[in-house]
């Protein structure tokens, strides 16, 4: 057998078994990212309707997207959604990052009005004369009292504001086709 075929032929194979390795890791890569970015979308659902049932937005408010795995998986997806999806598919995780940051905003505003709650209530104890006598923890104790029942922090508006207008904009992805094509790529069955 001529070598010079016997090289051509073992190349091929190589190459063909190479080109076979590709594309199933990238397949599984693009199974793996729809899997997530369906996770994603169910999960902020859920906060999205926990806050409608609720009809309230405060700090207990549930983080809606830890991380944003559309923006990061969305080039696998190019040849299967259109315009449209991809633009319903981008509305979506736009709101769903603007109510992650207007939330972290207002956890913010929060735990700096319990720090600065705490430094005055720390400040009037100092200011206590003689706060070694029974007079003075007594006073103490009324300090501390008052500033523990008063349960007000300052709760600006504005993130609440950003947070019901990227509600409305959003809209759910779960009853789209988009969202069913997703979870075929995902291997996801209803």
């Amino acid at each position: 057998m001529n070598p010079d075929l016997l090289n051509s032929i073992v190349t091929f194979i190589v190459g063909l078994f190479a080109f076979l390795v590709y594309f199933l890791s990238k397949r599984s890569e693009k199974q793996n990212a729809a899997t997530i970015v369906v996770m994603d979308i169910r999960h902020a659902e859920q906060v999205v309707l926990s806050i409608l049932e609720k009809g309230l937005v405060d700090k207990s408010l549930k983080n809606i997207i830890s991380e944003n795995n559309w923006a990061k998986y969305k080039h696998l997806f190019a040849s299967d959604f259109s315009y449209d999806d991809f633009a319903a598919f981008n509305r979506f995780f736009d709101a769903c990052v603007e109510i992650s940051y207007a939330r972290n905003r207002m956890l913010e505003v929060f735990y700096a009005n319990l720090i600065s709650k705490a430094s005055i209530s720390q400040q009037k104890i100092f200011d206590i004369e003689d706060l070694g006598s029974p007079e003075g923890q007594i006073k103490k104790q009324k300090i501390i009292s008052e500033f523990n029942n008063e349960v007000f922090v300052f709760d600006p508006d504005d993130p609440k504001v950003r947070i019901y207008q990227s509600l409305q904009l959003m809209g759910r992805l779960s009853n789209t086709v988009a969202f069913e094509k997703l979870k075929i790529l995902a291997g996801i069955k209803s």
